[in-house]
């Protein structure tokens, strides 16, 4: 019997082994991709990470790899770069991103020092930013989020590595001329933060932006915002193939023992903790780094994969929050074994999705927030007609202090009744409920309007610790289980844990 190539299941399935086959040719041996990143509690290895002074990070020499071109030491006309966090950078890296960018000899490297930049810093070709890897290179915003590193036209090929940046946006626009025209973008390694407070209106601007390019990657990176500069961290639009990957948005820099213990990569990650340490003594830098409005904005991007990321909000902020993933108008895209904690208490504080197709939402351990799928009128061009095509399997959702009315973790909601979507599972969800005397009364379901028909959810939603089925309920339509389980390749699909990790709160 041939098989229908138009069939939902089918669709997604397809989709997920390009991606795989994709992660295991581009990335092998680099990024744990679809597994968990495990917490090694093994005493006698966590020994050997040895208590050191912090050295100081900013002053000292650094080996300028072979091949680039050293910002303090540039050769021929140009002028060098000082980097003692007084003289005006700006002009001298700005030449010398021009000099090299696009040429054979496009790498830039940035050793230890604090850079001041007092206007944008624009690329036109292809070129790659290095700061050193064994001490810290600052680029700092004289004015805080007033300043960007950003191209100035459709560009290719470009890198920004191990710097850290003080009140610095990082944009990427395609300018309208689409993915094809701008991508290979990669942002790696860097830590966003602010040493001083910005004025209102700047605190709000994103810390990343990725608009109409294509090919890109974010990993490995950490976002900080503290109380005086509450905002954003990443926004993306109309993208092509971007994967998010193994970042860190929000920080408690007082609790960093935990980083330490990340078995891959060992090395990077107990290296980033002594910077972090050394940035928050340096910079006088508040402990509570978590005051995001939200993680990560998705609108109109195809073929994004967000992976393995840790969304810690900072739970004492005070003040509105969205919620650590908004996702909208996609097309193919796979969230899978992402850490969220510290959102509002409700269904829509943690992952919201909205108007789109083809989706895989797997492996989360969603902390004291929920899921909300919501349809809503097609208000932009790129939003699809509902919700088609989505699945959400394997989550741990963790409720410990009453939501409110609907005391739901994972939620459906569609105030217009538009009646569109389709192909709607929910399956192999657990649901794990702390601080209630009789938690298999707990709501953990809630469909609301819609079509019933459409939303499938299968028994093996369970109640954490027991194989009992979650209560299940619905406005506008009597909400039902499937009698049958789940496909059994999309239990193959994604036969690994959950991503928990062991983070202490804030």
């Amino acid at each position: 019997m041939n098989k229908n190539p138009y069939d939902p299941d089918a669709i997604l399935i397809s989709f997920h082994r390009r991606m795989v086959r994709s992660v295991a040719g581009k990335h092998s041996g680099k990024h744990n991709l679809g597994k968990k990143t495990p917490i090694h509690h093994n005493k006698a290895r966590q020994s050997v990470i040895k208590k050191q002074t912090t050295p100081n990070y900013l002053t000292g020499s650094d080996n300028v790899p072979a091949g680039m071109t050293n910002v303090k030491q540039p050769g021929g006309s140009l002028t060098a770069a000082v980097g003692d966090g007084k003289t005006d950078d700006t002009s001298a890296i700005q030449a010398i991103v021009k000099h090299v960018a696009g040429s054979t000899n496009n790498k830039v490297f940035f050793p230890r020092g604090e850079y001041l930049v007092s206007s944008d810093i624009t690329i036109s070709g292809s070129v790659e930013l290095h700061g050193t890897q064994s001490g810290i290179a600052v680029i700092k915003a004289s004015i805080p989020y007033a300043i960007e590193i950003q191209n100035a036209s459709p560009v290719k090929r470009v890198s920004l590595k191990y710097l850290y940046l003080d009140g610095i946006l990082v944009v990427f626009d395609g300018q309208t001329k689409g993915p094809s025209s701008t991508g290979d973008i990669t942002i790696e390694s860097c830590v966003f933060f602010s040493s001083a407070s910005p004025t209102a209106s700047n605190g709000r601007k994103r810390q990343l932006v990725m608009m109409e390019l294509g090919n890109s990657r974010v990993y490995k990176n950490v976002f900080l915002r503290d109380s005086g500069a509450y905002g954003v961290a990443s926004r993306f639009r109309s993208t092509l193939s971007v994967w998010v990957i193994d970042n860190v948005c929000g920080l408690e820099l007082s609790k960093l023992e935990w980083l330490s213990s990340k078995v891959e990569p060992v090395s990077h990650w107990r290296d980033q903790k002594q910077k972090l340490e050394f940035l928050k003594t340096r910079y006088n830098l508040k402990s509570d780094q978590g005051y995001f409005k939200s993680c990560l904005y998705d609108q109109c991007d195809r073929k994004m994969k967000i992976a393995e990321n840790i969304f810690n909000g900072s739970p004492n902020t005070g003040r509105h929050r969205d919620h650590a993933m908004y996702l909208k108008g996609f097309d193919n895209m796979e969230v899978k074994s992402n850490y969220v904690r510290g959102w509002p208490a409700n269904p829509s504080g943690g992952i919201k999705v909205r108007n789109g197709k083809n989706l895989w939402l797997a492996r989360n351990y969603v902390d004291d927030t929920g899921i909300l799928l919501y349809s809503h009128r097609k208000r932009k061009a790129c939003l699809h007609d509902g919700l088609k095509n989505v699945i959400i399997y394997g989550n741990h959702l963790v409720q410990r202090t009453r939501p409110g009315r609907r005391e739901s973790s994972l939620s459906y909601y569609e105030p217009h009744s538009v009646g569109k979507d389709e192909n709607i599972k929910y399956s192999a969800n657990v649901f794990e409920i702390v601080g209630f005397s009789n938690p298999t009364k707990y709501r953990c379901i809630w469909l609301t309007n819609g079509n019933p028909s459409q939303h499938h959810v299968y028994k093996d939603n369970v109640y954490h610790g027991t194989s009992t089925t979650v209560k299940l309920q619905a406005r506008g339509g009597t909400p039902s289980y499937e009698t049958r389980d789940i496909d059994q390749k999309i239990k193959d699909l994604y036969n690994y844990p959950v991503y928990k990790l062991d983070i202490p709160p804030y």
